[in-house]
C-alpha cells in the first residue's frame, strides 16, 4: 500500500513540475532528460509491484500444494494401516468374499475357451462307474490317474454351465494332485489366450494320427513328431509368438503348461487306446498343446 502510495506523489509531484515548468527555454536535450527524471521512478515502482505481486502468489500457491501433499502423505498412511485398523466386521466380510471368489473360480473358469456358448442342451448320463469315481475323489490311491475317458472330459473343460457330467469330472481332476497342476495351467493360458481373441474352439487343427502321440509321450521331439503342430492359423501363431517375446509371465505360465502337459500324457498314453488318444487330441488342452508347442518350438528342434 505504501509503494501505491508512493507511486501516486511520485506521478502527481511529476505532473505538477510540468505545469509550473518553462519548458519554451529549455533545450531538446533538457527536456529529454527531465522526462526521463520523472517517469523512470514511477516505471521501476511499478515494476517492484509486479514482481512483489507475482511473489506473493507464487508463495501462496506454494503453501497450497504443500497442504495437497500433506493431505495425500496422510491418505497413503490410513490407507497402508487400514488394514490393521478395519473393523471386525468388514474383516469378515473380506474374507466371506473371498471364500465365495474361491468357490467361483473353477466354474467361472470353464469356458474361456468357448467365443460363443452353444445352446443348452441336456446333461450327459452319469454311468453307474463314473459315480463310483466320483464318490472317491481325493481319497483315490497314487496309482492310476482316472478312468482316460473321464480324464479326457475333464481336459476338455465343461461344454456349458449345463454340463454335468463335465463338471463332475473337473472336481476329480482338481482333487487329484497329479491332475490338478495342469488343468490349472491350462485355465490360465486359455485365459491369457483369450485375452488375445485366440478361442480354441475356433481352432481346427490337422489331426495327427495316434502313433505320433505316443511317440511324444516317449520322449520323442523335433520334426518327427512335427504332425503334432496342426495348428496353421497364422494369425493366431503370429499373435501368440509375438506375447511370448513381449510378456515374461505368458512366457512362464505356457513352460509350466507345456511341462505338466508332458508329464500326464506321457502317463495317460499308456492306459489309452487309439481311439481314446484321437479324442484327446481334440481336446481344448491338446489345441493349446498343439498352439503353444509350436510357437515354442517343440516340433522342431
Amino acid at each position: 500500500m505504501a509503494r501505491v502510495l508512493g507511486l501516486l506523489l511520485w506521478i502527481a509531484a511529476g505532473l505538477g513540475f510540468a505545469a509550473l515548468a518553462d519548458f519554451e527555454t529549455m533545450d531538446p536535450l533538457t527536456l529529454a532528460a527531465l522526462t526521463l527524471a520523472c517517469f523512470m521512478p514511477a516505471v521501476v515502482i511499478t515494476l517492484g509491484l509486479l514482481v512483489a505481486a507475482a511473489t506473493w502468489s507464487l508463495s501462496h500457491e506454494t503453501r497450497h500444494l504443500q497442504g495437497s501433499i500433506d493431505e495425500l502423505r496422510q491418505s497413503l498412511l490410513q490407507r497402508e494401516t487400514g488394514t490393521a485398523t478395519a473393523p471386525v466386521e468388514a474383516a469378515g466380510a473380506l474374507s466371506d468374499l473371498k471364500a465365495a471368489q474361491a468357490e467361483a473360480e473353477t466354474e467361472l473358469a470353464m469356458f474361456f475357451s468357448q467365443r460363443r456358448r452353444p445352446e443348452a442342451t441336456a446333461p450327459a448320463p452319469v454311468l453307474p462307474e463314473q459315480s463310483a469315481m466320483f464318490s472317491e475323489g481325493e481319497n483315490r490311491a497314487l496309482g492310476a490317474l482316472p478312468a482316460t475317458d473321464e480324464l479326457i472330459r475333464a481336459l476338455n473343460f465343461p461344454e456349458n454351465e449345463h454340463d454335468a457330467a463335465g463338471f463332475a469330472a473337473m472336481r476329480v481332476a482338481l482333487a487329484d494332485p497329479r491332475l490338478s497342476p495342469l488343468i490349472r495351467a491350462a485355465q490360465d493360458v486359455l485365459t491369457r489366450l483369450a485375452q488375445e481373441g485366440i478361442y480354441m474352439d475356433d481352432l481346427r487343427p490337422d489331426r495327427a494320427r495316434p502313433e505320433f502321440w505316443r511317440a511324444f509321450a516317449h520322449g520323442t521331439r523335433g520334426a518327427l513328431i512335427a504332425p503334432l503342430g496342426g495348428i496353421r492359423d497364422r494369425s493366431c501363431l503370429a499373435i501368440t509368438s509375438g506375447r511370448m517375446r513381449s510378456d515374461p509371465e505368458f512366457r512362464a505360465a505356457v513352460h509350466l503348461f507345456l511341462r505338466e502337459f508332458d508329464r500326464v500324457f506321457a502317463q495317460m498314453e499308456a492306459q489309452a487306446d487309439d481311439s481314446q488318444i484321437t479324442a484327446f487330441s481334440d481336446t481344448r488342452t491338446a489345441r493349446a498343446f498343439m498352439l503353444l508347442g509350436r510357437v515354442s518350438g517343440v516340433f522342431s528342434r
